[in-house]
């Protein structure tokens, strides 16, 4: 049954985390080259404009900061405008690869992980995807699992305010690991989802109901049952 594949799925989530903590960058592990250089010589002016940065970035800076301290690589795309920033950096397992992407709001100090998928569902799955998603959703109390319908990308997301919440690198790890379990519950889902060759369009073949409905008509409860074979 879908459900009880996605239930094992779910209970087992954060027993199969990804070992992305305590050690650094694999071969097998994509890498996106840093926009930023180290190691490298810098003037006084140079020295200004990075205080600055600090000064300006505090978020983004302790978070390239954590990042740097694992030995990964990632890419920082500064604002066109505005003040949100975003670190992206990939990673590859057996199962497949997936992309971690920080979304950064300096202003609001806002911060939203993403752990996107490289595959999306299409169209025909979108019924049978967003209904397995709403029923894990209800499971989880930190974070979720949406689909974008614009493009099909299926993507795990957790959020949190620094404003109200100090960041440390021991939060930042549980908030990456949160994320990395995620998206392994995501891609299994996606995997069961796309078996189905012919998936049905309508969300009710996706509920488990009995044969009974429960209603209240002028304020009184009444039970209707369901046509079947079986007699009432």
């Amino acid at each position: 049954m879908l459900n009880d594949s996605i239930h094992v799925m779910v209970i087992k989530m954060f027993k199969k985390i990804k070992s992305l903590f305590a050690k650094p960058q694999t071969d097998n592990q994509t890498t996106i080259q840093p926009t930023n250089v180290k190691n490298a010589t810098v003037s006084p002016k140079g020295e200004a404009r990075a205080l600055n940065m600090v000064s300006n970035t505090p978020i983004t800076s302790q978070i390239m900061s954590w990042l740097d301290k694992q030995d990964w690589k990632y890419d920082h795309r500064t604002p066109s405008e505005g003040n949100i920033h975003h670190i992206i950096m990939g990673f590859a397992d057996r199962e497949g690869d997936w992309t971690c992407v920080f979304r950064i709001n300096e202003e609001n100090q806002l911060v939203t992980i993403f752990g996107i998928l490289d595959n999306g569902i299409p169209v025909s799955h979108y019924t049978a995807m967003l209904m397995e998603l709403a029923k894990i959703n209800m499971g989880v109390s930190f974070g979720g699992i949406e689909l974008d319908p614009t493009d099909g990308e299926v993507r795990a997301k957790v959020a949190f305010d620094v404003e109200f919440n100090s960041l440390t690198d021991k939060s930042l790890g549980c908030y990456l690991q949160a994320v990395a379990g995620l998206t392994e519950v995501a891609r299994g889902i996606m995997h069961i989802v796309m078996m189905d060759d012919e998936p049905s369009q309508f969300a009710g073949d996706y509920i488990d109901v009995g044969d009974e409905v429960r209603a209240v008509i002028d304020d009184e409860k009444h039970t209707f049952f369901l046509p079947t074979q079986a007699r009432q």
